[in-house]
């Protein structure tokens, strides 16, 4: 009688099976962490600069107009580094393809320093006259500024009291334009006026003297005629010089 066939063991059968289970998933653990370790690849090389003396015909008027822009935003004057330029560069071409970036809090502050600068060069490049007038006379003639823009300087002090914008004053004022040219029509000698019907420059001019005093006030367009009638033979929006005298406050009538 033949003995019963040997039964096969299941973990004998299993134990090829899963050891070669292990050995591959040890395999793709493996090459998974020797993926991660190799560097990122390199970002895209910038584009190549385009030679615009070799551009097409059709394109050269878009270079051009790429020129005009970058010479009226004084980008070729804002002292950028290269890596800068490449970085602005690198954003206009994002937003032309449809991806712009934000304007976050370090572009605004990038943007307003840009355009202060660049108002900065301009008013270096085109100086106005009347404003360097102004400014000479205060760094080399010791004349004071107000609030107002009116300039003026004390040559005698006075010792009475100074008028308030309500009072009736008697004064002497004598003009001239700012080269030296006498202005006769706004001279007068001795004259009653009220403070407040005086050119607003005289007006703050006279409220700085005390009875007594003398004075130089130098008044600007905006604190003269303005856009008023301005008298003959005086030039429109140029500075007035005015030698003033305060003689008397009259006392209000009771």
């Amino acid at each position: 009688m033949k003995p019963p066939p040997a039964r096969s063991n299941p973990a004998t059968l299993w134990r090829p099976v899963a050891i070669g289970a292990l050995i591959a998933l040890v395999l793709v653990v493996a090459w998974t962490v020797g993926a991660n370790r190799r560097p990122p690849p390199p970002p895209p090389a910038p584009p190549a600069p385009v030679e615009v003396a070799r551009l097409p015909r059709d394109l050269a008027p878009y270079a051009a107009l790429g020129s005009y822009l970058a010479e009226n935003n004084r980008i070729s004057d804002l002292g950028w580094t290269p890596a800068q330029f490449d970085a602005f560069a690198a954003g206009v071409r994002a937003s032309y393809e449809g991806r712009g970036l934000p304007l976050d809090d370090g572009a605004k502050r990038l943007r307003d320093d840009i355009s202060r600068r660049v108002q900065e060069m301009i008013a270096r490049e085109n100086p106005d006259p009347m404003e360097d007038y102004f400014r000479t006379l205060r760094e080399k003639e010791g004349v004071k500024r107000t609030a107002s823009g009116l300039h003026y300087r004390l040559t005698e002090p006075g010792t009475g009291p100074t008028p308030g914008p309500g009072d009736t004053v008697t004064m002497s004022f004598s003009a001239t334009l700012p080269d030296g040219t006498r202005l006769p029509a706004l001279s007068r000698a001795r004259v009653r006026m009220a403070v407040k019907d005086l050119l607003p420059g005289l007006s703050e001019g006279v409220q700085l003297l005390r009875v007594g005093g003398k004075g130089l006030v130098y008044v600007p367009p905006s604190l003269a005629y303005r856009e008023a009638d301005w008298p003959e033979g005086v030039p429109r929006n140029t500075p007035l010089v005015f030698f003033l005298e305060l003689h008397e406050i009259i006392p209000p009538t009771q």
